[in-house]
């Protein structure tokens, strides 16, 4: 049915009926993905066009295009996929969104939103690199037995041993508010390298929360006879109510309760997703902003 020597016109009669997966040979299929390195631009777009309308189903031959000896074939394979898997993470991120309460589970939030941009990125991988800095933890002590003396370890293992840091020189890189490349650069912003220290105190059983002050994001661990503020942005640094209130009069904000409360996952994954948002704008990403402007529009619903 298909074959290397399929005219444009063809192409184009084809893209203008539904494909009948069911009447494609795998030979037809992989004749299909070459088609992709034909030097006629009509023909590439016909079939790229093509095989975005099958989604899923042109999974498997795509993936069978990326080990290809024909370096187009390879690089178009690539991109089609990742087109076609980022409109899945799409889907599933705004399926997310749309449950309804403010406690969602963030983690989970934060890794769905991380698919959209990279759609093909290994989750096992970052997941067990956060169990592991948990484990080094419970090495350095028992956080049953201390707190505070939890959150030094943890200061230790994420800041002195792996080397996070706040990325005070391109602070406003949109990898920054994309979890795998925070873990993967030990670079990020506020609230990227709260996450980080906030998903590693949960293994831990560690009551810590997200606090969204105006201009900054911070953690808090309450308990009934302390409160303890982390600043993960400035190397973890331990603060006191006094501290986050000296902060927020230096910055022209007053002294409100409910700057120093603490955040619900629906409102983080909004205040990542702003900052994305305003990031796209500014870049002249547009096609960028507008994916995240929908999720700020279904997390705001």
């Amino acid at each position: 049915m298909v074959d290397l020597i399929l005219s444009g016109q063809l192409m184009k009669d084809m893209l203008a009926n539904p494909l009948d997966l069911a009447s494609l040979s795998d030979r037809d299929k992989a004749a299909l993905v070459r088609l992709l390195s034909d030097p006629d631009p009509d023909v590439y777009q016909a079939v790229r066009q093509m095989l975005i309308r099958c989604g899923v189903e042109a999974r498997p031959w795509l993936q069978s295009g990326l080990g290809s000896r024909d370096r187009l074939i390879r690089k178009f394979s690539w991109e089609i996929l990742n087109q076609l898997e980022r409109k899945e993470a799409d889907r599933e991120f705004i399926a997310f969104c749309n449950r309804g309460g403010e406690q969602l589970n963030l983690e989970k939030g934060v890794w769905l939103l991380t698919r959209t941009a990279f759609p093909c990125f290994d989750l096992s991988s970052y997941q067990r690199q956060l169990d592991e800095f948990a484990a080094s933890v419970r090495n350095v002590c028992d956080p049953k037995q201390s707190q505070p003396a939890a959150l030094m370890a943890i200061n230790r293992i994420i800041f002195r041993e792996e080397k996070f840091r706040g990325d005070k020189v391109n602070y406003y890189d949109p990898q920054n508010s994309y979890i795998n490349r925070v873990i993967d650069r030990r670079l990020g912003n506020p609230i990227s390298l709260c996450l980080v220290y906030l998903f590693v105190a949960r293994r831990l059983g560690l009551p810590v929360t997200g606090v969204g002050m105006p201009g900054h994001f911070i953690l808090r661990l309450q308990s009934p006879t302390f409160t303890i503020y982390v600043d993960a942005f400035n190397g973890g640094n331990f603060l006191t109510h006094s501290d986050c209130a000296n902060r927020l009069k230096r910055c022209g904000y007053g002294i409100d309760a409910g700057f120093l409360s603490a955040t619900t996952p629906r409102r983080i994954l909004m205040r990542i997703c702003s900052n994305l948002h305003q990031i796209y704008q500014k870049s002249g990403h547009f096609g960028e902003r507008d994916r995240v402007q929908r999720y700020l529009i279904k997390l705001a619903d």
